[in-house]
């Protein structure tokens, strides 16, 4: 009898371990199939909410009208609600709603670091004729830049290049620095009602 012909007898420390190993292999089987159905309902989720093309809504026409307001891949944070969106289209608002959308979401994405040039849209933006010019223009490229069909990552990149630092550094021809603070001073031409918002009676 030669070496080869011995096997060795397991030993039960080995049989338990080579069981726990396949019910660990198991185990990451299921797992992995719940992960993966997982992704693709959280993948269906997003298309119904989103309104991406293969929704599962039934509604293609409705889905097809939602492609004009989708984010594009790189707009990392949910875009601000604008009266262009198909969401929208029936609450009667007025681009101004866009635009105070848009203020309170640039408040809170492009703020830089204390003391430096990303400063907040201060609050008294209205009070300051040229400024709500210059925001309304500000959204409507941010939006044609990132928002539906006319998304384009260069005008993206060109928007946060060119566009937003050269408006920051134009925020001072427009208020007192001490709007900046939260402490509004009357600069320039005087506030006059905008066109969107009923007269007073």
């Amino acid at each position: 009898m030669s070496d080869e012909d011995i096997t060795p007898t397991p030993r039960r420390g080995d049989q338990h371990e080579n069981e726990l190993e396949r019910q660990i292999s198991a185990l990451t089987e299921v797992v992995g199939a719940l992960a993966s159905k997982v992704n693709k309902l959280r993948a269906r989720l997003e298309a119904v909410e989103n309104g991406h093309p293969g929704s599962s809504d039934g509604d293609s026409e409705r889905t097809g009208a939602k492609e004009h307001d989708r984010p594009a891949p790189w707009v990392m944070f949910s875009p601000p609600a604008a009266a262009e969106d198909r969401l929208h289209h029936t609450d009667n608002h007025t681009p101004l709603w866009t635009i105070e959308n848009f203020v309170a979401w640039y408040n809170l994405t492009y703020v830089g670091v204390a003391g430096g040039p990303a400063k907040p849209i201060p609050s008294c933006w209205r009070d300051h004729e040229g400024l709500p010019m210059e925001i309304g223009t500000l959204a409507y490229s941010w939006r044609a830049a990132n928002i539906g069909r006319s998304a384009n990552v260069r005008d993206a990149q060109y928007w946060h290049d060119a566009w937003r630092p050269r408006f920051t550094t134009r925020l001072l021809d427009w208020v007192h620095p001490h709007c900046l603070d939260g402490r509004h001073r009357d600069t320039g031409a005087p506030p006059r009602p905008d066109r969107f918002t009923p007269p007073s009676t």
